[in-house]
């Protein structure tokens, strides 16, 4: 079955799409041979995966300060 029609991305399932789209983006610039586009998306790709891992460790640090108490 499929997600209830109001559900609402979250924060990491946004990021993680546009993550999975510059990945693609990424590869056909490149293929292209346009360098300055592939660079460009290849910030934009390591900005998102950075996110990504900041939302991460953000999660999993205030779980431990409260399994810590």
């Amino acid at each position: 079955m499929g997600e209830p029609m109001d559900h609402q991305p979250s924060k990491m399932e946004n990021l993680q799409f546009a993550q999975g789209i510059l990945r693609e983006l990424r590869q056909k610039a490149e293929a292209d041979g346009e360098k300055l586009l592939t660079y460009l998306i290849d910030m934009a790709y390591l900005e998102t995966s950075d996110r990504i891992r900041a939302h991460w460790i953000g999660n999993h640090d205030s779980e431990s300060r409260r399994a810590k108490g």
